[in-house]
């Protein structure tokens, strides 16, 4: 099969995950397209490389910026006819599903499932918001449900409860996505990275400054976390980071970033903790500068919340670039479920970062070994193994685009559009 006939559209930027998926697939030879909705800046293609990008593959479209409901689904359907094979995420899993577009894999990043496909009122008098919002959640729920697959890692006993709830017609894969390009951005490419980011200059000040470097990149949500899933565990960090620096005498140093809600509680902690001279703070920056930051560190810090995670992107940009990692992870909860797991330090709270920290920093070579062997298992679980089974996927649906199907889909989404919007004129009256 040619695999340049398959074309294959990514939809939405979070976290910058589908442009790397474009990006591998492109690689491998295959016809892949990025939709572009509403995109922060740093979820831009240009925020996730270094490269020149053609912009022959790069869609950009405004389906998400009119309410779900006043959605054209004709002319949404008629956009998305012409690819093979769709992967989506985010906002555009209920607006495709509302088109009555089949999504192929749903690879979500998080509250596209945890959060969105579930309603509740929160203002009784706001008819148009709370009409909105539960066919959000309904068609939310029904695009994912109704994917032919879709590939999120284990995570918890408690997340896995919420996954549980849905009524999946496909397959589920237990793995996380490929959401780094590793030909691109790798710990052997490290000179070349640093060379190209305009960041160097300062990593370069802090190395010299600094004999020991921990990087910690994840938002400042602690103090007021919107959802128990954002609470971070920033406080327990810092709280780590200075016993770890009390027990040790080293001459170290923590980088983390104005990204997050609870950005002024972490300053004013950091204040009664007396670390200002320990604590450097960058702005919100692309994930290509963060990137080419993590290869001057030592090691690196994910959440030290209350729940255990196997993988996130924090993580899995540290061992992209070989560093050690410390993060909340219970190992017993993935024994049956994962083969082997990476090797790291666990930490859930204060006492357990401190105790992490001083062990990477008083065995640098032990460190090493497990940075090495990490990094092993990324390449393996979380980019070989997930590009597997996406491009088995991609290879058993082929170039077939089933006429009669669609044929029989647009006349019966131009009869259901019809009485709909009858339905919903009468009801917002």
């Amino acid at each position: 099969m040619n695999k340049s006939k398959i074309k294959i559209a990514c939809v939405e930027n979070m976290n910058n995950n589908m442009f790397a998926i474009v990006r591998h697939l492109r690689y491998l030879g295959y016809n892949a397209e990025l939709i572009l909705t509403k995109e922060f800046s740093h979820f831009k293609p240009e925020a996730d490389t270094f490269e020149s990008i053609s912009t022959d593959y790069i869609v950009e479209s405004d389906f998400l910026n009119s309410d779900l409901l006043y959605t054209n689904q004709l002319k949404l359907n008629k956009f998305f006819s012409k690819y093979n094979f769709i992967i989506a995420c985010g906002y555009s899993i209920a607006y495709l599903a509302f088109a009555k577009v089949k999504i192929d894999v749903v690879i979500p990043y998080g509250s596209d499932l945890y959060d969105l496909p579930f309603f509740e009122i929160q203002d009784v008098n706001n008819t148009y918001f709370n009409t909105q919002r539960a066919a959000l959640a309904k068609y939310q729920r029904q695009g994912i449900e109704n994917s032919t697959a879709v590939i999120f890692d284990y995570t918890n006993s408690d997340f896995e409860k919420i996954i549980e709830s849905f009524n999946l017609k496909g397959t589920r894969y237990k793995y996380t996505c490929p959401f780094i390009f590793t030909p691109e951005f790798n710990w052997k490419n490290s000179k070349s990275i640093q060379e190209k980011s305009l960041l160097s200059c300062k990593m370069l000040e802090v190395r010299e400054k600094f004999d020991f470097i921990v990087f910690s990149h994840i938002r400042q949500s602690w103090k007021n976390p919107i959802d128990i899933w954002s609470y971070k565990g920033n406080e327990r960090i810092f709280k780590g980071f200075k016993k770890f620096l009390e027990l040790t005498n080293a001459n170290a140093c923590i980088i983390v970033f104005e990204y997050g809600s609870d950005i002024e509680d972490s300053k004013k902690l950091i204040v009664e903790l007396g670390l200002e001279k320990n604590v450097i703070w960058f702005p919100t920056l692309e994930r290509k500068n963060i990137l080419s930051m993590i290869s001057f560190i030592d090691v690196g810090i994910g959440e030290v919340g209350n729940y255990s995670w196997v993988s996130y992107g924090a993580i899995f940009e540290f061992l992209c670039m070989k560093k050690p990692v410390i993060h909340n992870r219970k190992d017993s909860l993935y024994e049956k479920i994962v083969d082997h797991l990476y090797p790291m330090y666990s930490a859930a709270n204060a006492e357990e970062v401190t105790q992490a920290l001083a062990s990477c920093f008083l065995n640098r070579e032990q460190a090493n070994e497990i940075a090495i062997k990490a990094n092993e298992w990324y390449f393996d679980y979380a980019i070989n193994k997930p590009l597997a089974v996406l491009t088995a996927l991609i290879e058993k649906k082929g170039t077939i685009l089933p006429f009669i199907y669609k044929k029989v889909n647009i006349i019966l989404l131009k009869v259901e559009s019809l009485v709909f919007f009858l339905k919903l004129k009468l009801k917002l009256k």
